[in-house]
């Protein structure tokens, strides 16, 4: 076994030994403090834009583009409910709330967005633009650029796939956010879309700054959960689940830790493509 792989191995055993026990904390507390006896035991069943493959190429797991599925999970701990996720296009939201197909949706709204007079909707606080990731040595000078280059996106990022596709880029959809870095990194992508309030935190690491290059985010929406019309116990039992969650502090931790996630897997990848 090469020297690279043995460190590797040694850094990912640590890391998801750190992670699970962080998990179970997180887990158990959530769920001994749920306050809401109406929804325990209940199945709250809750729409989000994707949903991974049941199925993972070589066995890697990858931090997600947002944070939906993980708010998911915070929300019905809080309730006390199991969880039970449908994926859901975002046109066909609202219409599965009325139809009673659905209990709430969690999705990304921009302040024009139609669910938002179509549904109760609840802000959980965390908001974005649509940003670069670049090379510093080839950076774009403006979004226009992107026409006919071809950038990288991930499953998940709907927005962003949308998006570059009207500027005329060459789309290139990937499994996950760190994918997507990687192959902009090795100039596979002349850039990669994700989050600026994501961005951020990565750029600011040492290891990024070579390929930190990035433009002026665009296009902001709001991570947002969704509640049918006339279901105002739900909705106050969701707010007030989400009032511990909604902080600027926890949202702060929530985004370096996926900076923290994502680098780790880019790296993660490199080394194990190094050693081959």
């Amino acid at each position: 076994m090469c020297v690279c792989h043995r460190r590797f191995l040694l850094t990912a055993v640590c890391l998801a030994v750190v992670a699970a026990a962080g998990f179970f904390v997180a887990f158990g507390s959530k769920n001994a403090d749920a306050h809401n006896p109406g929804f325990a035991g209940r199945t709250l069943r809750v729409g989000v834009g994707w949903l991974p493959p049941p199925d993972t190429p070589d066995m890697r797991l990858y931090q997600e583009e947002g944070f939906e599925l993980d708010l998911a999970a915070e929300i019905a701990g809080g309730l006390g409910a199991s969880l039970r996720l449908a994926e859901v296009r975002p046109g066909d939201a609202a219409r599965a709330l009325a139809a009673g197909e659905l209990d709430l949706v969690l999705a990304r709204a921009g302040t024009d967005d139609a669910l938002r007079t179509s549904a109760r909707v609840l802000d959980t606080g965390f908001q974005s633009g649509l940003s670069l990731a670049m090379r510093s040595d080839r950076p774009l000078g403006s979004w226009a650029e992107l026409k006919g280059r071809v950038v990288c996106v991930s499953e998940a990022n709907g927005h962003a796939r949308a998006m570059a596709e009207r500027l005329g880029a060459e789309v290139r959809v990937v499994r996950a956010p760190a994918p997507a870095l990687m192959q902009m990194r090795t100039g596979e992508c002349a850039a990669a879309i994700h989050d600026r309030a994501l961005l951020d935190p990565l750029f600011a690491k040492m290891s990024w700054q070579k390929f930190s290059a990035t433009l002026p985010p665009v296009e902001p929406t709001g991570l947002v959960v969704a509640v049918a019309p006339g279901e105002e116990i739900l909705a106050a039992a969701v707010k007030a689940t989400l009032a511990p969650l909604d902080t600027r502090e926890r949202w702060q931790q929530r985004r370096e830790k996926w900076a923290a996630t994502v680098s780790f897997e880019v790296y993660r990848d490199q080394v194990a493509a190094d050693c081959h």
